[in-house]
């Protein structure tokens, strides 16, 4: 789908806010914001946020709103509400008790999502069989691959809205609302597909680059407390099993090597990877 693209300078611009991985942010009048890619961005990429961000607003996932793509020079970018909150991370920061309370409402934000259906966004096995084609899995052998596939296409299906990047920094808190961001990734399938992947990136996700061997061990006890809650508490609303999420651990392994690649985590999902294709999917 074509959307308007606002064109903008550098110069107009000003410094970035912020910047992440991928894109720089920079401050638009009228409460908005401009999330502007690094050259190397992908354009189909930046154009499957743009409808994934505004189908999830539709549907009532998101109170975030798009407005569509900017360009700068030879970047492209997208144009959002400018949240003024803070992540759920960041909350502790200004009440120490928030961090008992964070893994609870991670769950009920996660629950309800996987409430809504939707057809418009892409089906995860489809997303995962393109990942096993792509070159990050391409150390997998073609009876492996194979072996992969079958084994995603007997897993259950659905049409759950799906985030696949859901942890406490892609929720902003603002008054009495928290907004989920960043639907770069979403799909819609079965919802213990997003369960595993949020597992995954609590127990495998690599912390921001840079961060000092101390704050790591700190982080790493936060993380597994928040995981513990998290779990205790989306099982007990959904009454889903250990079983049912263990199922999609090969699927969440395979998504993130695909999507991400991320140096730092790359030799160890390889190692996950090869293990549990061998073990026919079983952790």
């Amino acid at each position: 789908m074509d959307h308007q693209i606002t064109e903008f300078t550098m110069t107009s611009l000003g410094k970035p806010i912020a910047i992440g991985r991928s894109a720089d942010l920079f401050a638009l009048p009228e409460n908005r914001i401009l999330k502007l890619f690094f050259p190397e961005a992908n354009e189909s990429e930046i154009d499957l946020e743009v409808e994934n961000t505004i189908e999830a607003n539709r549907m009532g996932a998101s109170r975030m709103r798009c407005y569509g793509k900017a360009k700068v020079g030879e970047r492209l970018g997208i144009i959002f509400d400018r949240l003024n909150g803070i992540s759920l991370t960041k909350l502790p920061d200004k009440n120490p008790l928030e961090l008992f309370r964070i893994a609870g409402k991670l769950a009920k934000l996660h629950y309800g999502i996987h409430q809504i259906n939707s057809e418009k966004f892409k089906d995860i096995k489809e997303i995962l069989n393109h990942c096993l084609d792509s070159n990050p899995l391409s150390f997998l052998s073609l009876s492996e691959k194979e072996k992969a596939k079958s084994y995603i296409a007997a897993l259950p299906k659905g049409s759950s809205i799906l985030h696949l990047d859901f942890h406490p920094e892609n929720v902003i808190v603002e008054g009495k609302d928290e907004i989920i961001i960043d639907w770069m990734t979403a799909a819609k399938g079965n919802s213990a597909a997003d369960v595993a992947f949020t597992y995954l990136l609590f127990t495998d996700g690599e912390l921001w680059p840079g961060t000092p061997k101390l704050k790591i061990i700190f982080y790493t006890i936060i993380r597994k407390f928040i995981l513990s809650g998290y779990l205790k508490v989306y099982k007990s609303l959904s009454g889903m099993s250990d079983v049912q999420i263990a199922a999609w651990r090969l699927p969440a392994l395979i998504l993130r090597l695909g999507l991400w690649n991320i140096e730092s985590e790359r030799e160890s999902l390889k190692t996950q990877i090869t293990r549990l294709v061998a073990n026919g999917g079983k952790v």
